[in-house]
């Protein structure tokens, strides 16, 4: 397997950076062409060549957002070592809970540590319905 692939299948674009914001470049275009005869103007330019930086959108490679403010891995990170109970919908009908002390969080799943049968569950994300946080 090559370095360009993920554990999953999935092509890595720069594994070595996260985000990435790219440069504006500039590029030169010709003056409009002058005659000796012709007036100057106070817009028109004194050199043949006249740089130009074109307008270029700012895109960041990497990740989602999801590690940010306002999103649920965001607040199931800041309860990390904290006891939390986790509630499921799986298919249409079917309803699953599971306690634990969350140990640690990614962007589609987070790990929850039960402490009765000394195992750690690992969660999906897109499957919990209702997290609470149990207080001290």
């Amino acid at each position: 397997m090559s370095n360009n692939v993920s554990w999953m299948g999935n092509r890595v674009i720069d594994p070595g950076a996260t985000r990435q914001i790219p440069q504006p470049s500039t590029t030169t275009s010709p003056a409009p062409q002058m005659s000796p005869g012709m007036p100057m103007s106070p817009g028109m330019p004194m050199s043949p060549m006249q740089p130009i930086t074109p307008i270029v959108p700012i895109t960041q490679q990497g990740p989602p957002p999801s590690t940010e403010k306002g999103y649920i891995p965001y607040y199931l990170a800041s309860n990390i070592g904290k006891n939390v109970r986790a509630e499921f919908i799986i298919g249409t009908t079917q309803y699953a809970d599971k306690t634990g002390m969350i140990t640690e969080v990614g962007i589609n799943y987070f790990v929850l540590r039960d402490i009765n049968s000394r195992t750690d569950v690992m969660c999906d994300l897109y499957s919990v319905k209702f997290v609470t946080v149990l207080l001290p």
